[in-house]
């Protein structure tokens, strides 16, 4: 192995490491995201001649980091609590699924002839915009997905959805307050307590944990591998993502791995990776090319989904803070749940809005997946 390979594993390794460590101490960091930086440095070294890019440790890297993040982020998921505890919010969150289906279609009739296998991008954003980032890239590893694709749908989600939530973080309560029955906390609300988080253990028990969790990953991937060759003597991409989807939840119901700390700072680490690897083997010449359209699709789907979800809440009688906490649950994943609560001023909503993220994360792989095959089917 040349020495610019073992230079771009670790650094590939290290970095996100660096990233997490410095978010919270470093304010261009938190400012930027640590996405961004991954992705854009992963650009950098994949666009410049200042370093040889080795093509296949990075592919590699991209392969394995997302289904070794997915039953990591699924570990926290309280579906049975979020079911009995907040049941506008299932109505609304429901609702909002059904929103992104309609709009989804509807964007695949108008764009398949401007976006080859549009098909396959409805159902990557099916999977962000009813769960999360993590979904996004598990779809479109299942289905083939090019990788400029993957950093394009990033960079159109990131620019649509930051115009989205500049709405949410200002003019969102006051508006809708005006039409939604007004935010009553649910009489379960007790369900939802806070507990204690990865960061308050001590150094010795953060490092126990977050062993446990990789050898756990691994262990649910290695899994997933080895059944897919004893029932179709290869590597099956979606049944390896659906397979670790649904140990994740499977597990979940298990009381100490549901409360094991660290998953999703473990997860999250693992995805950091995904973009650094993505970025990396990136051409900003090609994603020049086919930004527009990918732009506008992006475009069309997410607001117009977000339309539909607030006309249909509308009509069920969903307070005000309930679908937009849970539209922010879709559109942004449990990442963005604090400060839009925080803008809200409605601490009561945040774990509501959290778990339900959560179960965002643990479908969105199954209707991504299922739902862009049957687009393909009926187009």
């Amino acid at each position: 192995m040349e020495y610019k390979t073992i230079f771009l594993a670790i650094l590939l390794l290290i970095f996100p490491l660096f990233l997490i460590w410095g978010e919270r101490r470093v304010k261009i960091i938190q400012l930027i995201s640590p996405i961004i930086i991954c992705y854009g440095l992963g650009l950098l070294l994949a666009n410049f001649s200042f370093f040889e890019v080795d093509r296949q440790l990075s592919t590699s890297m991209v392969n394995v980091m997302v289904p070794l993040a997915i039953p990591l982020l699924l570990l926290s998921t309280n579906i049975v609590k979020w079911l009995k505890g907040a049941k506008g919010a299932v109505v609304s969150f429901m609702l909002c699924i059904l929103s992104v289906l309609i709009s989804s279609t509807v964007a695949v009739f108008l764009f398949q002839d401007q976006i080859p296998e549009s098909w396959k991008l409805a159902g990557m954003l099916v999977g962000v915009y009813t769960g999360g980032t993590p979904n996004m890239n598990a779809i479109g590893l299942s289905l083939g997905v090019k990788e400029e694709t993957f950093i394009l749908l990033n960079a159109s989600d990131m620019l649509m959805s930051s115009l989205y939530l500049l709405f949410l973080l200002t003019f969102a309560k006051p508006l809708f307050s005006k039409f939604f029955p007004q935010f009553k906390a649910p009489l379960s609300i007790e369900d939802f307590d806070e507990e204690v988080t990865f960061r308050d253990l001590s150094r010795k028990r953060r490092a126990k944990n977050a062993t446990l969790l990789i050898l756990l990953s691994f262990g649910i991937l290695l899994a997933a591998v080895g059944l897919s060759f004893l029932i179709y003597g290869k590597i099956g991409d979606v049944f390896v993502i659906l397979f670790v989807t649904t140990l994740g939840v499977a597990f979940s119901f298990i009381g100490k791995l549901n409360k094991l700390l660290g998953s999703q700072e473990v997860g999250e680490y693992f995805l950091l990776v995904f973009c650094f690897a993505l970025g990396s083997i990136a051409d900003i010449g090609e994603l020049m090319n086919s930004a527009s359209d990918a732009l506008q699709f992006n475009a069309f789907l997410m607001f117009g989904a977000i339309l539909l979800h607030y006309i249909m809440a509308y009509f069920a009688r969903i307070d005000s803070d309930t679908v937009i906490i849970t539209s922010v649950a879709g559109i942004f994943g449990p990442a963005f749940i604090g400060p839009v609560a925080k803008a809200m001023k409605n601490k009561s909503i945040v774990l509501i809005g959290m778990t339900t993220g959560l179960v965002g994360y643990a479908f969105s792989n199954y209707l991504g997946i299922g739902f862009a095959l049957f687009l393909k089917n009926w187009f």
